[in-house]
């Protein structure tokens, strides 16, 4: 068995044909969850890449692992926390997995063992045929900047739209820069702040860059035109390692996983981008909602569609179960396996996540925080600021209000006494010194 974990930077489910979008964004993913499994509801532990990175991984809540800001990533690598722990891809390499990927040495601490940066993934396929093979692909279309093929751009837009020049002027900014922030906000790297984790592997469109645009709600069919080309680029990728694996007689025997690292805004709160990118980040659904697919037709169904609510956490230890493997003491997730193979099993009713506004973007003296606990019907947010003494609570009823309009907090204390000690204790433990606790 080998397994291809792809996860797609940004890449939103509502905006795949899969989970119900019209436009044919994603026709190969599409493939995927007709021969597999998908996950209807699979929420980010955070709206920006390195916490959900860890917290996949290693099975964790970002509350467990800690790793969730510059700061506490600097402290980990640079004091070596790591030294000593075992994590799930080491485990898989006492197995005899080769651990590999993608710009995957930036966290070699977490087990990988091989950076194949630049080159061709088809081949490394071909290559490694003779051993199990763990690989991490991290392709990145769907962040920012958006600038795909000119004629995927036009499969997506309204033939009768045509932005004017102001709207022309406001997408270059869209198209070209990595950081797309409103006025009035300034980002790490415009401050001139260090970086914990330097761009100079990215690729020439994915260099750190900042621009600054007011986008204004008439953009937003262009941006999401933009945003879908760049679906399409990311799926064709995504088909050309389908045709490779199956041009070598493996891809019934590689287990292929495709999500992402969080979710996206386009324009539902007059910004595009995450957190990370546009600086006035949230934890609402189009920010930490994700894709999740899976497909292993030797132990897996084909085209069963899981409702209930998981988290990245969980992801992880189905794939040791798939492995007939012991689940790691480390992981805080469960496996979804049996709920896969339509066993009844008690599984948790809720999830976690939390971000800054900035995301990793954040100033160094930025201290707000914003944490949520999500269950199948309802969400539950606090604000807090550095010191956290001032707070402000949202409640959102995600049936009647999907988009999470109407702040109900006020209005169902009932829910709200049931939540808030399940979240405030979340924040106990997050709240910790980071320490080796992994």
């Amino acid at each position: 068995m080998n397994i291809l974990w792809i996860l797609e930077d940004a890449l939103r489910p509502d905006h795949m044909g899969c989970y119900g979008y019209s436009k044919k964004t994603t026709p190969h993913c599409d493939r995927l969850a007709a021969e597999g499994v998908r996950f209807e509801t699979a929420i980010a532990t955070a709206s920006h890449t390195l916490p959900p990175l860890i917290s996949m991984i290693m099975g964790q809540w970002a509350a467990t692992h800690g790793i969730v800001n510059p700061k506490r990533f600097s402290k980990w690598k640079n004091e070596k926390l790591w030294q000593g722990i075992q994590t799930p891809l080491h485990v898989l390499s006492d197995q005899g997995f080769l651990i590999d990927g993608e710009l995957v040495l930036r966290w070699k601490p977490l087990g990988f063992e091989r950076d194949t940066a630049g080159d061709d993934i088809e081949k490394y396929f071909q290559l490694n045929q003779g051993r199990p093979w763990f690989f991490f692909a991290e392709p990145y279309p769907t962040h920012l900047p958006y600038n795909p093929p000119e004629e995927y751009y036009r499969m997506f837009l309204d033939p009768s739209l045509r932005p004017n020049q102001g709207a022309n002027d406001r997408l270059k900014v869209v198209r070209s820069h990595l950081i797309v922030h409103p006025s009035g906000v300034i980002s790490k790297l415009e401050a001139g702040e260090k970086d914990p984790l330097p761009d100079n592997a990215s690729d020439a469109a994915h260099k750190r860059t900042a621009g600054t645009v007011d986008l204004l709600p008439e953009d937003k069919p262009f941006v999401q035109a933009l945003y879908d080309g760049e679906a399409r680029v990311f799926d064709d990728l995504v088909g050309r390692w389908i045709n490779k694996l199956e041009e070598l007689g493996i891809l019934d025997d590689t287990l292929i996983i495709v999500t992402a690292d969080h979710g996206e805004e386009l324009m539902e709160r007059g910004h595009v981008g995450h957190c990370s990118c546009n600086l006035k980040g949230t934890l609402y659904d189009e920010s930490i909602k994700v894709p999740l697919i899976m497909r292993y037709p030797r132990k897996l169904p084909q085209g069963r569609i899981i409702q209930r609510q998981i988290s990245q956490i969980d992801i992880m230890p189905t794939v040791f179960d798939l492995l007939d493997l012991p689940k790691p003491s480390c992981m805080d997730g469960r496996s979804t396996l049996p709920m896969i193979n339509g066993r009844s099993v008690e599984f948790r009713e809720e999830v976690y996540a939390q971000t800054t506004p900035a995301g990793w973007q954040a100033l160094e003296n930025d201290g707000r925080e914003i944490w949520c606990v999500r269950t199948a019907e309802w969400k539950l947010i606090l604000y807090t600021t550095a010191d956290r003494h001032a707070k402000r609570w949202e409640l959102f009823d995600l049936k009647s209000d999907p988009a999470e309009i109407k702040n109900l907090f006020d209005q169902r204390q009932d829910i709200v006494d049931g939540l808030m000690p399940k979240l405030t204790a979340y924040l106990e433990r997050a709240l910790r010194p980071i320490r080796r606790r992994h």
